[in-house]
């Protein structure tokens, strides 16, 4: 039997001949967040260009005099004067007589030390010699074995009276002489000058 099949149905369509063409076009990849940066430890710790530094592998040994503030990391012998600072960090060795304003330690020292506002000691700070300052801050765990000299704060601070600035203020008050009368028959009983003068007539 014959049957006439008609020619259009052999042609391709478009949508088919779209679905067999290899497909020429590269896909537009998205885009992706950018990974974090993970700081580093050196790109964390911010350090003060105004400060004088003695780096973690070098060695001072000699007096140092300065008008900016000091940071140690590594070892000082000898002697630090500063206008401003000096911080000892961990794991730094000092041995040296220091003169500042404000000292922290957080590493091992031994010395002098003339303070003439504050020092403080970390948890990691170990101490040894003579410290001589106004206020003194020694945290849990930080050790300090030697010689501590406080200085007076200055400053308007009342000082109470001395004993002879209150002995002048009592002597200008009237004093009453006071006696005690104690006989067998009556309980002891406080008297005054003018009760004493009528019982001895």
């Amino acid at each position: 039997m014959f049957s006439r099949r008609d020619a259009s149905s052999d042609r391709p369509t478009t949508d088919d001949a779209q679905r067999a063409a290899p497909s020429t076009t590269q896909p537009i990849p998205s885009p992706q967040p950018a990974a974090p940066q993970i700081a580093t430890p050196q790109q964390t710790s911010v350090r003060n260009p105004e400060e004088s530094l003695v780096a973690r592998d070098d060695t001072f040994e000699g007096q140092l005099r300065t008008t900016r503030g000091v940071r140690v990391l590594g070892t000082v012998r000898g002697g630090i004067e500063s206008s401003q600072y000096v911080h000892i960090d961990e794991n730094a060795h000092v041995e040296a007589d220091i003169t500042a304003e404000e000292v922290v330690i957080a590493g091992e020292y031994s010395g002098k030390l003339t303070c003439r506002q504050r020092v403080e000691i970390r948890a990691t700070g170990r101490v040894t010699g003579h410290i001589d300052t106004q206020k003194l801050l020694l945290h849990e765990g930080g050790y300090f074995d030697g010689e501590l000299h406080m200085q007076k704060p200055s400053g308007g601070a009342a000082t109470p009276p001395t004993s002879s600035s209150r002995t002048e203020t009592e002597d200008n008050r009237p004093r009453r002489t006071r006696y005690v009368d104690i006989s067998e028959t009556s309980s002891p009983r406080e008297v005054g000058a003018s009760d004493a003068s009528s019982s001895s007539s």
